[in-house]
């Protein structure tokens, strides 16, 4: 479970990662320089291990990985990432982007509902996710934040 939050200037995620039962922090935002020098942030959600592998390849510093390895459904969302001309798009499994979201604000992840409703009433990205923190299961154990 994730809350992931874009305000059109800083894009943040809670820090909770659930295992069973038991909670433990981790980091799911980046600001990552590819190899040709472009810059994005990018923010996870769902299986860590395919996370980690999706950024190290964003880096240039691995393999583009295959959901399958990592048990994951090609068609689900596993992040979102904001480019230097501020564009949105979901991260699929499959790695291959679609269409920028037409959003200025957006939410990913399993408390976005809580998020979009707070960036729509004027929260911060930060703060937007602190109100799923508060009020849900989604999201957990502080917030993290990258901008450019």
């Amino acid at each position: 479970m994730t809350t992931i939050a874009w305000d059109g200037t800083t894009l943040a995620a809670d820090r909770c990662s659930w295992s069973g039962p038991a909670r433990r922090r981790v980091r799911k935002v980046f600001k990552v320089r590819a190899p040709d020098g472009r810059m994005f942030l990018v923010a996870f959600a769902g299986n860590g291990d395919f996370a980690m592998a999706i950024l190290a390849w964003m880096r240039g510093r691995g393999e583009k990985p295959n959901a399958a390895d990592f048990n994951v459904e090609r068609d689900s969302c596993c992040g979102v990432i904001v480019d230097e001309r501020r564009r949105v798009w979901q991260i699929p499994a499959s790695l291959v982007y679609g269409q920028p979201m037409r959003e200025r604000k957006f939410a990913q992840g399993a408390g976005q509902e809580f998020a979009w409703g707070a960036l729509e009433a004027g929260a911060s990205a930060r703060k937007a996710v602190e109100i799923a923190a508060k009020r849900s299961d989604y999201a957990g154990l502080g917030v993290d934040c990258v901008r450019f």
